[in-house]
């Protein structure tokens, strides 16, 4: 076997699904868009948000927990997410 994939227009978006309903309590989509993910803290603080391309998966998304950044902003293989994802994100 080579990949592990249903349909390639369509990996990035199914295998992030996958990601955040392994780890519902640890991380959010914001809504209405599936690559600006986060994670929920209570109480003020100064928020960091990191963004990159998901070739190497899910590297950027790795970056995000208690302690690190609160949010990540995806883009396609290898590609820079949107500018419209990391201003939703943040």
């Amino acid at each position: 076997m080579e990949k592990c994939m249903n349909r390639p227009e369509h990996f990035v978006e199914e295998s992030l699904a996958g990601l955040l309903s392994a780890y519902p309590h640890f991380y959010q989509c914001v809504p209405g868009n599936s690559r600006a993910v986060f994670h929920p803290h209570n109480g003020p603080k100064v928020r960091i948000v990191t963004g990159g391309g998901y070739g190497h998966l899910p590297l950027f998304l790795g970056y995000v927990g208690d302690g690190l950044c609160d949010g990540v902003a995806v883009g396609n293989v290898f590609t820079s997410p949107s500018c419209e994802s990391i201003l939703q994100v943040t």
